[in-house]
């Protein structure tokens, strides 16, 4: 089995108005739905010094995906004030706090030549160092989100495999876009256009997914959970339709529910059945811990941060279970 590595995001998506929030990251996110898939996948990420931090850590625990964190810093997790309006995601404000300090050390550098798949988004500045890092058969996965015209990113486009982009429908601008990207070196050039599905372009053809007509919860984790089961296709060595199709069939799940990757997993038991698992993340036992110690020190700051009050001691935001 091929060896992914995520880096480098995390923070956490906080809905005020709906008393709200899920631990997630592009990197996160892109994580844990590749493990849900049956893939192998470390986590390279800073950690604030919150109870953030420590819940993401268990977390990942959870989900048996290793984690190599770069550095701890001596800053709050970073945060994201969000809402939704139809089952759309509205950024209201953002901080990015300890994620600003993301930087790969040289030890850093040599740990992720040691894998097969690389997946990277603008927080891990990888342009910095990508000519270096980048191994000889190593599968690079990078997720431009919607910058789609950003003159930085030509730096990395020669050293890509995978090129995801976010865009809203399919039109001539972004085939031809796709076709400018391909030019610039890019393996294989991929739009993901919400309800209009998603098109790959290799150089010699266009392929289009169509998107499945469901009820939509909420439109965060989408394109992550995209790339994630398209990256996992890639490492069975499918074909772009099959990733395609993959990639398709996660997201399409994951706009039915809250949070941005799969709530359940499967455990298999000796008998060859297997026991569908939800691992729930304690938040009472969180905000247990808001009133004590560095916790509440951390918490509270961190809610100051971003504008939202502090959870009541009787209660706390709700969370869907999420294993």
């Amino acid at each position: 089995m091929k060896k992914a590595i995520a880096m480098a995001d995390n923070c956490i998506d906080v809905y005020y108005r709906m008393d709200r929030y899920y631990l997630t990251g592009n990197s996160i996110d892109f994580a844990l739905n590749y493990k849900a898939q049956g893939g192998d996948v470390t986590e390279m990420t800073v950690l604030g010094n919150d109870v953030f931090a420590d819940a993401l850590v268990e977390r990942l625990k959870q989900r048996d995906i290793p984690l190599r964190v770069l550095k701890k810093i001596d800053r709050p997790t970073g945060m994201a004030k969000m809402d939704l309006v139809a089952g759309d995601k509205k950024h209201l404000e953002f901080h990015g706090n300890a994620m600003e300090e993301i930087e790969l050390s040289a030890e850093d550098m040599e740990f992720v030549k040691g894998f097969d798949i690389v997946y990277a988004e603008r927080w891990a500045k990888v342009e910095r160092y990508i000519a270096a890092l980048r191994q000889p058969g190593q599968i690079w996965v990078y997720d431009f989100s919607k910058r789609l015209e950003q003159p930085s990113n030509d730096a990395l486009l020669p050293y890509l495999d995978y090129a995801f982009f976010s865009y809203d429908k399919d039109d001539d601008y972004i085939r031809e876009f796709m076709r400018r990207t391909k030019a610039k070196g890019a393996g294989c050039v991929i739009a993901m256009l919400g309800e209009h599905g998603s098109l790959a372009y290799d150089g010699q053809r266009f392929y289009h997914q169509a998107a499945e007509n469901v009820p939509v919860v909420n439109t965060v984790g989408a394109g992550d959970s995209y790339i994630a089961a398209f990256t996992y296709g890639v490492s069975l060595g499918e074909s772009i339709p099959q990733c395609m199709a993959r990639g398709k069939a996660l997201a399409t799940r994951i706009v039915q529910q809250f949070e941005p990757y799969l709530i359940y997993r499967k455990r298999s038991n000796n008998d060859g059945t297997f026991t569908v698992v939800c691992s729930k993340l304690s938040l009472q036992a969180l905000y247990t811990g808001l009133f004590s110690g560095i916790c509440r020190a951390a918490g509270l700051s961190v809610y100051r941060t971003v504008g939202i009050r502090p959870p009541p001691p009787s209660g706390g935001f709700r969370h869907c279970p999420s294993g």
